[in-house]
């Protein structure tokens, strides 16, 4: 009997171990692959979402100023009405633009939303 004796690995075996070995590397590769347009996906949906969100609220913004200001014009116009007649004339004008101007506002918004919802875009 040797004391070492040498045992040789059948080439079939050798054969069956790389090919496992390459397969394996294979889907591993194609699982990395999908992660990675996974990701890249994400982010582009998350960049999308933070300029619609960024532009909701520019147009929001705009918004407030220009109610603001229309406040501040009705408050001018009432303080130089010198009648209760007037008075109440300007308040029912203002009533009337600020509503048609807030109507206009919502619509506007809503369309924003609209535009923004993951749901109203397709997948590209």
């Amino acid at each position: 009997m040797a004391d070492n004796p040498k045992l040789d690995v059948p080439p079939e075996l050798r054969a069956i171990a790389e090919q496992g070995v390459g397969q394996a590397r294979a889907a591993i590769d194609g699982f990395l692959t999908a992660a990675h347009k996974a990701l890249d996906d994400a982010s582009r949906k998350v960049d999308a979402a933070h300029g619609n969100a960024r532009d909701i609220g520019r147009t929001t913004l705009d918004f407030a100023e220009a109610n603001i200001a229309a406040g501040f014009d009705f408050a001018s116009r009432l303080a130089k009405a010198t009648t209760v007649d007037e008075w109440t004339r300007l308040h029912a004008d203002y009533v009337k633009e600020q509503a048609a101007r807030l109507t206009e506002q919502a619509k506007a918004i809503g369309q924003h939303a609209s535009a923004a919802s993951p749901f109203a875009q397709s997948d590209k």
